[in-house]
């Protein structure tokens, strides 16, 4: 109930809700007494927690203040106040069903890797003589598990879809157990459980997600257990104008765990009024859960790896090798869209290469374009730069992005001194080859630009854009064949160590005012 009689019903449907008197929460409470954002909600594997974002006023749980900034799981009936507002929290059925489970009774828990732990042969001791029939049991349970290893490690070990894994292990634990109906449960990124496969016996693939017994559910989930429970009195009832009633005598279920943490949940039911599921069922079950993890944890890291794998082909084609490996480690540190940071742009151009063009054959000129390109290309790549494009018989590099140093000038002069020297060679292999001699002219600019993914949803550059990088072009297009020019803001970061000879002021195009320039000496 809202300040001022209102009632109203709120229903969850984000994974996080924001609570407050400002209209841009998710539940707006026009009330003065509640802050602006008052407090979060947020579902989880593990419950609906609320927290209380240092409000004025507090937030009251069943009349108790709660302590601002820490989390507090809400059970259902809880009444929570916010300033003269009073909610009432209560749980829905995720799954539109309902089963009640209050009668069930527990007649196991075990860890999932206790697959042989239990055995009968712990209840008697070394003096009792153990009947033969309780060795032929338990050699026969061990024979059976290992059976169902090895079947396991068959069928799932070549499958590289979640999908066909989820839908062979309800047919392995069908065919393994008596159970009358199996459910996959996974666990996704926001920490929900999606139903992922659902099979009943006699009637393959279940169309709709069925009842299954929450209380039990949220056990194995919490807790990180598998169960067995029975309960020959239990009704389950559909709450969706369902007709059919199914008599519920025995539950299981076991967590599938990674590396990582819990990925899901595998939970069978029995139907048979006549019988229920035994210890051993238990023990096929953490069997088939632990293969499950196992064939899961073999796909995500396949796909993780065959995403790095064309992640690392896309970048290395503009990135240095080592840029790429810290991309892959921590791909958060690049923010997607444009950022305002400190870059050294340097652009490369062949002079006279039109009349070269003119005198020479396409497939001559597009395989001295290559060679020439993968040779510089590499030159930037070891000074820790970027190649950012090919322009016809030009190129553009930055340096600064997309992680910003403070050498980034330095490297970016002492590869275009690099690039200027390695011609010397090249024009040596031409001239072997009969092919006349080629010169770049390199323009290098220091200054603030916005660099990051930038274009269209259909088509993304990584590049960067403003009068900084605009401004190295033109300097590119004034340096003649064999000469490196800079601006002062690139002169004012070197050392000493570079040895220039001032060019005076120059006036660029686009340019209102003269800029003073300096070529870099390099022979």
């Amino acid at each position: 109930m809202a300040a001022g009689g209102k009632s109203f019903t709120y229903d969850i449907e984000k994974t996080e809700i924001t609570i407050g008197r400002e209209l841009k929460n998710d539940l707006v409470l026009d009330d003065p007494r509640v802050s602006r954002t008052h407090a979060t909600v947020r579902k989880t594997g593990d419950g609906v927690i609320l927290r209380d974002l240092e409000s004025g006023n507090g937030t009251f749980i069943n009349g108790a203040r709660i302590e601002a900034q820490k989390d507090f799981i809400l059970t259902a009936g809880d009444v929570i106040k916010l300033g003269s507002s009073t909610l009432t929290f209560s749980q829905a059925d995720p799954f539109g069903t309902r089963l009640n489970s209050e009668s069930f009774r527990e007649v196991l828990q075990k860890n999932p890797d206790e697959v042989l732990v239990t055995s009968m042969l712990s209840e008697y001791s070394d003096s009792q003589e153990v009947p033969s029939i309780v060795y032929r049991h338990e050699i026969e349970k061990k024979d059976r598990i290992l059976r169902l290893f090895y079947e396991l490690s068959q069928k799932l070990g070549s499958l590289f879809s979640l999908d066909e894994i989820y839908e062979k292990v309800c047919d392995i634990l069908l065919s393994v157990t008596p159970a009358s109906r199996c459910f996959i449960f996974r666990k996704n990124d926001q920490g929900e459980f999606e139903q992922v496969a659902a099979k009943t016996r006699g009637k393959g693939e279940i169309g709709q997600p069925l009842p299954i017994s929450q209380t039990i559910f949220r056990k194995v989930a919490s807790e990180r257990v598998s169960v067995l429970f029975d309960d020959s009195q239990n009704e389950l009832e559909f709450s969706a104008n369902s007709i059919l009633s199914i008599q519920v005598q025995s539950v299981m279920a076991a967590p599938i765990i990674g590396p990582r943490g819990l990925l899901g949940i595998i939970y069978a039911d029995r139907h048979d009024i006549l019988d229920t599921f035994t210890v051993d069922d238990l023990d096929l079950l953490n069997t088939v859960a632990v293969h499950t993890s196992i064939a899961i944890n073999t796909v995500v890291n396949y796909e993780r790896l065959q995403k790095q794998a064309q992640a690392r082909a896309s970048f290395e084609r503009f990135l240095p090798r080592q840029v790429v490996d810290q991309i892959l480690k921590s791909p958060d540190a690049i923010r997607l869209g444009g950022v305002r940071q400190m870059v050294t742009a340097l652009f490369a151009d062949i002079r006279n290469f039109t009349s070269l063009s003119e005198t020479r054959t396409p497939e001559l000129i597009v395989n001295l374009l290559n060679r020439y390109f993968s040779m510089v290309s590499e030159i930037i790549f070891l000074h820790g730069g970027t190649l950012d494009k090919y322009i016809g018989d030009g190129l553009m590099a930055l340096f600064g992005a997309p992680y910003v140093g403070e050498l980034d000038a330095t490297q970016a002069v002492r590869a275009a001194i690099e690039m200027q020297r390695a011609m010397v060679d090249f024009n040596l292999r031409l001239e072997a080859e009969n092919l006349p001699p080629i010169s770049i002219g390199i323009g290098i600019n220091t200054g603030p630009a916005i660099v990051g993914y930038i274009g269209s949803e259909t088509r993304l550059d990584y590049t960067a854009i403003g009068d900084t990088v605009n401004t190295a072009a033109r300097l590119e297009s004034v340096a003649q064949p064999g000469q490196i020019v800079i601006s002062e803001n690139t002169m004012q970061v070197l050392d000493e160590s570079f040895p220039l000879k001032s060019l005076g002021t120059e006036k660029l195009k686009g340019k209102n005012v003269n800029l003073r320039v300096a070529e870099v000496l390099w022979k």
